[in-house]
């Protein structure tokens, strides 16, 4: 059988994450990895509430500015704890690579694709990988994984599938290991570019839901971690050339909130 083969640079997560296997084609190559929020939980505000209710304060209006004081004042004297009262949940298609690192984070929750039941010679299949990268590698595979379907079950022709086949999971954590923890590491161009666009894409949707803690670890991230700013050219952003490395490999973010 031969794979009808789809080169894709879309990082579209509502096409790709959610739609039907109706009229997929077999094989999708694509340079993005791929994030959607799909829930998030407590804020900004009922945190900021919360601290009237615990410090029998009086309790009264606690949005806007009220709220924006309370979160700085909380990162700035290093009561981080109080952000675990706060989490996201995120749906990720990375490659097979990529997905192994992501879970050496072990303060959160995972769900991934399973190899070894999903049968990719009945549903699409697709790879990951930087730009340029040789696609007839990743077709040779994916026709060696079809011969072996012929005599094996997907768990053992799943061995012949390369590092580049694309994984999808989905991923949750608090705000302090996603803003204190995962993002000053995976987003620093001493991580793999392929994570660190996973996390800047995830950084993106935190922005929206948590502004102000995620203007605050802006202005924080390259000493929020000692790795940060390593392999950086000197007289550059650590934060702007770890974001412009990550796109020339793995294709344009599709949303920079901190610009």
């Amino acid at each position: 059988m031969k794979p009808h083969v789809v080169t894709s640079e879309s990082n579209d997560a509502d096409n790709y994450c959610m739609r039907n296997f109706a009229d997929r084609p077999h094989v999708v190559i694509s340079e993005s990895p791929i994030v959607k929020l799909l829930l998030h939980w407590g804020s900004e505000e009922q945190i900021s509430k919360l601290t009237d209710v615990l410090y029998r304060g009086v309790e009264g209006d606690v949005s806007g500015d009220v709220s924006m004081k309370r979160i700085t004042a909380f990162f700035k004297r290093g009561h981080w704890s109080v952000f675990e009262f706060m989490g996201a949940q995120f749906l990720v298609e990375c490659s097979r690579a990529c997905h192994t690192q992501f879970i050496r984070h072990r303060l959160a929750s995972y769900w991934a694709e399973s190899q070894r039941y999903v049968d990719y010679s009945k549903r699409e299949i697709r790879f990951i990988t930087p730009r340029g990268f040789p696609r007839e590698v990743l077709e040779e595979a994916y026709k060696q994984y079809l011969k072996l379907r012929e005599s094996y079950k997907p768990e053992y022709a799943r061995l012949a599938l390369p590092n580049a086949a694309a994984v999808r999971f989905v991923v949750q954590m608090n705000a302090r290991e996603l803003m204190f923890n995962f993002i000053p590491l995976r987003c620093s161009l001493s991580a793999q570019a392929e994570i660190r666009h996973v996390c800047w894409q995830m950084y993106a949707k935190a922005w929206k839901i948590w502004p102000t803690l995620s203007k605050l670890v802006w202005e924080e991230l390259p000493s929020l971690h000692r790795d940060f700013c390593t392999k950086v050219p000197k007289g550059e952003d650590c934060r702007l050339y770890a974001i412009k490395d990550a796109e020339e490999t793995h294709g344009p973010l599709p949303e920079k909130p901190w610009l």
